[in-house]
């Protein structure tokens, strides 16, 4: 349990440092906002430990060397403001799965584990042409759920088996897949690019962790 409760704090520092590192990239900051930020993005760090990828290890060495350079030019704070990421539409489903969903989310689950054992990503197509009618057609609110249930049963300290999906299917992993992760209690990073650092992490710690089962 005390290792399950360590990767479930790791994937949330994890999640902190994609946050972090977008804002980072995406806002206009003084030097002294900058300087507080990487601070934080360091903690966190630290914090995830060995679950960073090594691209997310050398973004967070990147940004504390440049603020541990001091600045040649006067801090000039931009007051420009900053434009909102566009968010994905809000897709909202009840807490249980619904009955007639449930044979659906068992179907998902054992072909998410044969692709893992395959050590291969998928998709909603290659699941529908694969499953036949055990999975029906759903909108995006259904595959949601779906997926929502599919992990419900996940280990806190393994990577979630829909992260195949979102791997091989970047469209729904950027429109609905932070919908997953946030019904399951895990940050999702708002940037595209981090989301997709996350979920090529995962996706490979899943081929790792499902290798000889």
């Amino acid at each position: 349990m005390t290792q399950a409760l360590g990767r479930k704090a790791r994937n949330k520092a994890r999640g902190r440092v994609q946050s972090i590192t977008g804002r980072l990239r995406r806002e206009a900051l003084s030097t002294e906002q900058l300087q507080e930020l990487v601070e934080e993005l360091v903690v966190a760090a630290k914090e995830a430990g060995d679950i960073l990828s090594p691209a997310e290890q050398n973004k967070v060495k990147e940004w504390a060397e440049k603020v541990a350079v001091p600045a040649e030019e006067p801090d000039a704070p931009k007051t420009t403001p900053t434009q909102p990421q566009p968010q994905p539409d809000i897709i909202t489903g009840p807490a249980t799965l619904p009955a007639h969903l449930v044979p659906t989310a068992a179907a998902v689950r054992g072909a998410l584990k044969k692709a893992a054992r395959e050590r291969t990503s998928t998709s909603w197509s290659r699941l529908e042409h694969q499953l036949g009618s055990a999975l029906p057609s759903l909108n995006n609110s259904e595959r949601v759920q779906v997926l929502v249930q599919v992990d419900r049963s996940t280990a806190d300290d393994e990577p979630l088996l829909s992260s195949l999906l979102a791997a091989g299917d970047p469209h729904f992993a950027y429109q609905h897949y932070r919908h997953v992760l946030t019904a399951l209690g895990l940050d999702a990073p708002d940037d595209d690019e981090d989301l997709r650092d996350v979920v090529e992490a995962d996706a490979a710690q899943v081929f790792t962790d499902w290798r000889s089962r």
